[in-house]
């Protein structure tokens, strides 16, 4: 009977658990769909309930599956009211990759926390990026019906639902990770500390800029990018929980900011894809660097451990030396560490105790004199610690490369003190064998050494990534993010020196004719010799960028109307007669180009780059394969 009670006692704990993550799930999306859901497509920035799936599997693995499915059933067929195989579908997917990715995490990992070391958020990433993409191809083969549909339509559906699957885990699992286990070394303090005062005020500023700002110029949109410096604060210090918490809450705000229109992201589809990438570049670097920190101050207790061992043991050495030396003229024999004395002129030996002979692995005999210097590594070595004799009497802890008789070689701490007899100067020495603390030395710089080449290399992989970040992938020129940056600065310096500054708006004629006719191959071959010919042919201090599709634009500091006319035609004419090979066909390409010049034509990056567009515009209209001023009646110089 007592047995029938608990099964059924654990029947209905199992299934409350079940249902309580069930709803759990349904919950939090219907809220997301509530506020933050996209009607049309059904996306969002951030789904939270993927971070919420893959929380419950990692900590419950497959116990919790039916209560997954069931969550994400509910909400498919009541909120979205999908047809059943379609809701089937997306459940199975979701529920599949969550157990899929904890599985992912838990072979590396083990029940261990996810975050301790770089290696752990090196399977979280993966088993990440495995659940959010098997949910978002489940979500895609929903939207077929049996039906076939176009690729690139599809495609652009997977890469948003596998973000936003990717985007939840990263933001809210770790928080729903932390909050029942403690990280290693994390600190005990409050809300109330100065960290949790820090992380207040913190979540106040990024509401204010969030929700606050109106930001239609995105003259602030890079401040978002801001709030990662207190994160990667409290990673450092292995606040660990504070921090993702910390970043949760920003980006709940900015995800609030961006879907209401308001705050840095301004509004629209743009921004929302914005917030999107913010919150995998946030969660990425502070997983990354959280690890890397846990990892750092392990390696760095270890290394304290290692020099308060090496520091005991040479303290330990150093007065049994000299406990040693005090006891010399009335227990030599019975000495506990090796001891010699020799003649000072000369270097005779005269007397070693045992430990001196064992360590030396030799004897000293009557008939077989041994001289100090014998047993040197380096004979300037002996000479300079005789001269040091000579001159002050005594030499204290002073490490020497030393050999024994067998010829093996070891560094030994060597103290010797001269005294007189009856008969001469002799040199009372004891010897010190340190050659197991000159090699745990040795490991500690080796050890400093691959840590700073580490650093190292983090910093130029950064390095390289800012520089990605200005660079069209495909012709290497400056792409349109840093036109935009640059050009307003580089206007508002020349206007106030009084120096002209000259822009061309450049489009190769009939592109999408090559794409159409050789392939998309042939015309990125194609962009790609334009974009060399263009780098050639202009100043080092002028500026080339691609600005979209076959059009580039091309920044003239310092030229004057006249110069600028003369360098378009000419770069017409070059363009004309360049020979271009692309997939095995001799392509040629004309150029149309829209000249403005700052004062003449506009003060400001608006004006001047619609002055040049708009005399673009007038070129292609004009027959292509020419040069138009934006103010055709100015006199010009051909």
């Amino acid at each position: 009977m007592q047995r029938w009670r608990d099964a059924a006692a654990g029947f209905w704990a199992a299934a409350w658990r079940q249902l309580s993550v069930a709803a759990a799930y349904w919950g939090l999306a219907r809220l997301l769909m509530a506020g933050f859901m996209n009607a049309e497509t059904w996306l969002t920035p951030a789904w939270f309930p993927a971070g919420l799936a893959m929380a419950v599997a990692l900590r419950g693995g497959q116990r919790y599956g039916m209560g997954l499915a069931a969550g994400s059933l509910l909400f498919s067929l009541l909120s979205r009211q999908l047809p059943l195989a379609d809701a089937l579908l997306i459940a199975g997917a979701n529920t599949v990759g969550s157990l899929l990715g904890a599985l992912l995490v838990r072979y590396r990992c083990g029940r261990r926390l996810p975050l301790h070391s770089l290696s752990y958020v090196q399977a979280f990433i993966a088993g990440a990026a495995l659940a959010a993409a098997v949910a978002a191809m489940g979500g895609t083969a929903a939207l077929l019906h049996g039906q076939p549909q176009l690729l690139l339509p599809l495609g652009r559906h997977f890469i948003a639902w596998w973000l936003a699957d990717l985007a939840g885990i990263f933001s809210l699992t770790p928080c729903l990770l932390l909050l029942r286990r403690a990280v290693t070394g994390e600190g005990h303090g409050g809300l109330g500390s100065l960290d949790g005062l820090t992380a207040w005020l913190t979540l106040l500023v990024a509401g204010l800029a969030m929700l606050g700002i109106d930001d239609s110029t995105g003259r602030y949109a890079a401040l978002p990018y801001c709030f990662s410096l207190p994160l990667l604060w409290f990673a450092f210090r292995q606040r660990l929980r504070l921090a993702h918490g910390l970043s949760l809450g920003i980006l709940l705000l900015a995800l609030a900011g961006g879907v209401s229109g308001h705050g840095a992201f301004g509004h629209g589809e743009q921004a929302l894809l914005t917030l999107s990438m913010l919150m995998l570049i946030q969660t990425t670097t502070l997983l990354v660097f959280g690890a890397l920190a846990v990892d750092l101050r392990r390696t760095e207790a270890r290394l304290r451990g290692v020099n308060r061992q090496l520091e005991g043991k040479v303290r330990a050495r150093t007065r049994e030396l000299a406990d040693s030396e005090a006891r010399l003229r009335l227990m030599a024999d019975a000495a506990p560490f090796p001891l010699a004395m020799n003649r000072l002129q000369g270097g005779e030996l005269i007397y070693a105790n045992a430990r001196a002979e064992e360590l030396f692995r030799e004897r000293l005999a009557p008939g077989r004199p041994l001289r100090v210097q014998d047993f040197y590594v380096d004979p300037t070595e002996r000479e300079r610690v005789s001269a040091l004799l000579r001159v002050g009497g005594c030499v204290r802890d002073r490490e020497v490369r030393l050999r024994a008789a067998d010829g093996r070689e070891f560094w030994a701490l060597i103290s010797c003190s001269v005294v007189r007899a009856d008969d001469g100067w002799f040199v009372i020495n004891g010897v010190n064998d340190i050659s197991e603390r000159k090699q745990l030395e040795q490991d500690l710089l080796q050890a400093n050494q691959a840590l700073r080449q580490n650093l190292n290399e983090i910093e130029l992989l950064q390095q390289g990534l800012r520089e990605q970040a200005l660079r069209d992938p495909l012709t290497g020129l400056f792409n349109r993010r840093h036109l935009d940056d640059i050009l307003p600065r580089i206007l508002s310096h020349m206007l106030a020196v009084h120096r002209d500054v000259a822009v061309l708006m450049v489009d190769a004629d009939h592109f999408k004719q090559i794409n159409d006719r050789y392939g998309h191959p042939c015309g990125d071959a194609v962009l790609t010799a334009l974009a060399a010919h263009l780098s050639d042919a202009f100043r080092s201090g002028d500026i080339v960028c691609r600005y979209g599709g076959e059009e580039f634009f091309i920044l003239l500091p310092g030229a004057s109307l006249n110069d600028a006319y003369a360098k378009a035609r000419q770069l017409c004419h070059d363009v004309r007669v360049l020979p271009i090979v692309a997939g095995g066909h001799d392509i040629r390409v004309t150029l149309s180009v829209g000249l403005a010049l700052c004062p003449l034509h506009g003060t400001d990056a608006g004006s001047v780059v619609a002055a040049a567009d708009a005399a673009l515009y007038r070129a292609k209209k004009e027959g292509r394969d020419r040069v138009c001023v934006a103010d055709p009646m100015r006199p010009l110089v051909s």
